[in-house]
């Protein structure tokens, strides 16, 4: 017999990574973000490829964690770090 109660947590957890995920991908457009949850962790990869000065200058094209909040934080420098060493235009 199963335990009815431990399906509804399991529900739980789901939707909890599910609106993890969406909140990730809406706060962080230019990646594809993804949750693995037989192997548990969080990967983002790059849309755009980088630029010879973002890979110089530490810009990652793939990350992953264990946890989404660890991904969101990485995430954050970044997109930091992307912001400083973005290609620059010339007039």
């Amino acid at each position: 017999m199963t335990d009815p109660e431990a399906d509804v947590l399991e529900g739980v957890v789901i939707l909890r990574q599910d609106r993890q995920l969406a909140a990730l991908r809406q706060t962080y457009p230019g990646w594809h973000i993804t949750h693995d949850p037989f192997l548990d962790h969080w990967t983002a990869v790059r849309h755009a490829p980088l630029a010879p000065r973002e890979k110089d200058g530490g810009v990652k094209y793939k990350i992953t964690h264990p946890s989404p909040q660890a991904l969101s934080s990485a995430l954050a420098h970044q997109v930091e770090l992307a912001h400083t060493y973005r290609p620059r235009h010339r007039s």
